[in-house]
């Protein structure tokens, strides 16, 4: 089932043109990874799919379905409640982790302090973190390593319970063990969720991924399931890249 349809996508910042001509449908509950060099509009994908390239001064043309709805037909504050997004670099609020983890909950008409107690240690737990901050729920979150400040911004995406969870290079900063609590993180999340990664590391876009699309100069050279795509790709500009020719 495609939980997005993305036809014939473009997007551009002021007279740049970002993405030309982009045709895509996202499969619900799998992992797609988003490949391709610095620049060639991967980040710039993401950001439209939940309608933020506006705040960024961007704009986009084309047709983007969600659930077989037109993405335009929504309000912005439920799309990027259902269309979650965590950036490269942790961006924790700069108060506890506990205000964090309710902030958009409570934004979104959470009143109930049980309920809310329960959603973060729910999130707490899918994201990895209960036993090691438990804690220390009223400590400053920009003190914890950064690795935890990473898993706490995604527990805090899943605060409202998207249905699609947006990833721009989450891992790029982390250390190998860090991205192993992410990689896992990620590989359970997707029986519950949708998950979108942009990703410079290809080994990683192997691991996790069950499709890749490779993104080259704004265009989509190739989309396909990422075992078939990494040992038999289909466009030579692709296996290029794969094999680390450029990019």
């Amino acid at each position: 089932m495609d939980i997005l349809k993305i036809n014939n996508l473009f997007a551009s910042y002021g007279d740049k043109e970002v993405l030309k001509d982009l045709s895509m449908n996202i499969k619900k509950n799998k992992i797609t990874a988003i490949i391709g060099p610095s620049g060639c509009g991967k980040s710039t994908l993401l950001t439209a799919l939940n309608l933020m390239i506006e705040e960024n001064g961007g704009n986009f043309a084309g047709e983007i379905l969600f659930k077989d709805k037109d993405i335009l037909s929504y309000e912005k504050n439920d799309i990027r409640r259902m269309i979650g997004i965590v950036f490269q670099k942790p961006t924790p609020f700069p108060f506890s982790i506990y205000k964090n983890l309710t902030y958009a909950p409570i934004y979104y008409g959470t009143k109930d302090k049980k309920e809310l107690n329960n959603i973060v240690k729910a999130t707490l737990k899918e994201a990895g973190l209960f036993h090691e901050i438990n804690e220390d729920l009223n400590m400053l979150a920009t003190k914890l390593s950064g690795g935890q400040q990473q898993r706490l911004c995604i527990a805090r995406a899943l605060t409202v319970k998207p249905e699609v969870l947006l990833l721009d290079e989450p891992c790029s900063a982390l250390d190998i063990k860090n991205t192993q609590n992410i990689e896992e993180m990620l590989l359970k999340f997707s029986q519950d969720y949708t998950i979108i990664i942009v990703t410079h590391n290809l080994a990683q876009a192997k691991r996790i991924s069950d499709y890749t699309a490779f993104i080259l100069d704004g265009e989509l050279i190739e989309y396909e399931e990422t075992e078939e795509m990494f040992t038999n790709p289909k466009d030579r500009r692709t296996k290029e890249y794969i094999e680390g020719i450029y990019g």
